[in-house]
């Protein structure tokens, strides 16, 4: 009788089968549904989580130090996107070649950097925390709340940088249930840990946001901790042997990463000054407006959490065809994919045109209610944008199979740094919009740069990317 280890590794060998060959829409289903999945509860998960702290006492300046201590927390992955990027490209390509022993050596050398890497970043950013969430805005009855979160947090680099190349591992295989397990262990220990230490239970007092910064660093660990046992019951499960760095394999997997983490770094530092605009605003609007986005981005994370799906999903599948030859159909599937996504996320939007009240309601209280239509606001100006955001992120996600990740950088800069930072400025603050001229600028922008990653994609020499 075959081991489980055995049955596993057969799997992923299937799964090869199916991205490259047979009917694309069964291959893009087979591996974004569990991704959908994971992405719907982790959507779950980060509103309940919004929710607990909207019970807790003043909780305005809770909530809006959990958004600013997030914010300042994207800077850690940064780095693991850049990793994830160059792992995902060299292993999909590598199997996809019939190349099993290059896929095992990217992975390694990925896993073995992540840990390096996460030592060097997270350091410093818990001695740094205080320091950045003040460059980012939050007001002075904010910062300690902010800091203290995202120190606690900030802990936990290592296990996540760990656990963000075992899973890129994973899914490059073509395996995205594993990923949907870890998920499900990591956001059910956040939810329980949220429930008792943010509120308090029993005999444990409730700890507001430091609980909720405790319950995310073991859920981390224990997330780190099952995707590695996964990865060990893999095709590539030899990548955690013989661990010895490769400074060959460093440069092919950084020379693929390092745009891919220029881009997330200038989409978080955007995000940075995005929230500094929002503190210029006059007569009290900063912390509402702050507070409104961090319950709102949430709101929205509903409707482009598919879409982070359907990315994941198009990265093995550009990636393995490209590597076994298959050109035309990496271009069609990536097209399948960003279809059925702008679809999925299109039909969700309608829900924060229509009814986006009924979706905020929860989360404000008592003399918190101000928040309400800056949150709705928020809902119904950037609904129209989803399905733009649905082809940027599924795209980018197919180019990251290719190896291409410097186009998706510039289109991050212009969008991002050229148009929607002076815009955000100019409509909330020099034309006095307040907060819905942020809004618009956010909405505006995310049109832009989806439009500008499918041109780049439809015309582009990206099929020419080395890895």
């Amino acid at each position: 009788m075959p081991s489980k280890k055995i049955i596993s590794a057969q799997r992923q060998t299937d799964a090869t089968a199916i991205i490259t060959s047979g009917h694309i829409w069964k291959a893009v289903w087979y591996l974004a549904w569990p991704s959908i999945f994971n992405t719907v509860i982790m959507a779950a998960y980060n509103l309940i989580n919004r929710l607990f702290l909207s019970y807790v006492p003043n909780a305005k300046p809770s909530i809006a130090a959990s958004g600013i201590g997030g914010n300042a927390l994207m800077y850690m992955f940064v780095i693991a996107v850049g990793l994830s990027a160059g792992t995902s490209a060299l292993v999909s390509r590598s199997l996809g070649a019939g190349k099993a022993s290059d896929a095992e050596q990217a992975a390694r050398q990925s896993l073995l950097m992540s840990v390096g890497m996460g030592l060097i970043a997270g350091v410093p950013f818990c001695l740094l925390a205080r320091q950045l969430v003040w460059l980012i805005g939050a007001k002075p009855q904010v910062v300690p709340l902010a800091a203290d979160y995202a120190t606690i947090i900030g802990w936990s680099t290592v296990p996540m940088f760990v656990n963000f190349i075992a899973i890129a591992i994973l899914r490059s295989q073509g395996d995205a249930l594993s990923p949907l397990y870890v998920g499900i262990i990591n956001i059910t220990l956040n939810m329980v840990l949220d429930r008792i230490l943010i509120l308090g239970y029993g005999a444990v007092p409730g700890m507001g946001i430091h609980g909720a910064a405790i319950a995310t660093l073991a859920a981390r660990l224990a997330a780190m901790a099952a995707s590695l046992w996964f990865v060990r019951r893999s095709r590539l499960r030899g990548c955690l042997r013989q661990w010895k760095l490769d400074i060959s394999w460093l440069r092919r997997v950084l020379a693929i990463g390092w745009p891919a983490s220029a881009q997330s770094l200038m989409m978080t530092m955007a995000s940075s000054g995005f929230m500094r605009v929002l503190s210029m605003l006059p007569n009290g609007q900063a912390t509402d407006a702050q507070a409104a986005y961090s319950v709102a981005i949430v709101i929205e994370a509903l409707a482009f959490q598919p879409g982070l799906a359907f990315s994941a999903a198009a990265t093995p599948l550009v990636g393995q065809n490209l590597g076994a030859g298959k050109p035309h159909r990496a271009i069609h599937g990536a097209w399948v994919a960003s279809g059925q996504a702008a679809a999925i996320m299109g039909v969700i939007a309608l829900s924060f045109l229509l009814i986006p009240q009924y979706l905020a309601k929860p989360f404000v209280h008592g003399r918190d209610l101000a928040l309400l239509p800056v949150i709705v606001a928020y809902l119904r100006i950037n609904s129209f944008s989803e399905p733009f955001l649905a082809l940027n992120m599924v795209l980018r996600g197919a180019l990251q199979g290719a190896g291409d990740t410097r186009m998706p950088a510039w289109i991050t800069f212009v969008s991002m740094w050229l148009i929607r930072l002076p815009m955000t400025w100019l409509l909330a603050i020099y034309f006095a919009m307040g907060a819905s001229g942020a809004w618009w600028a956010m909405s505006i922008t995310c049109c832009l740069s989806g439009l500008l990653m499918a041109l780049w994609f439809k015309f582009g020499n990206w099929r020419d990317a080395r890895v």
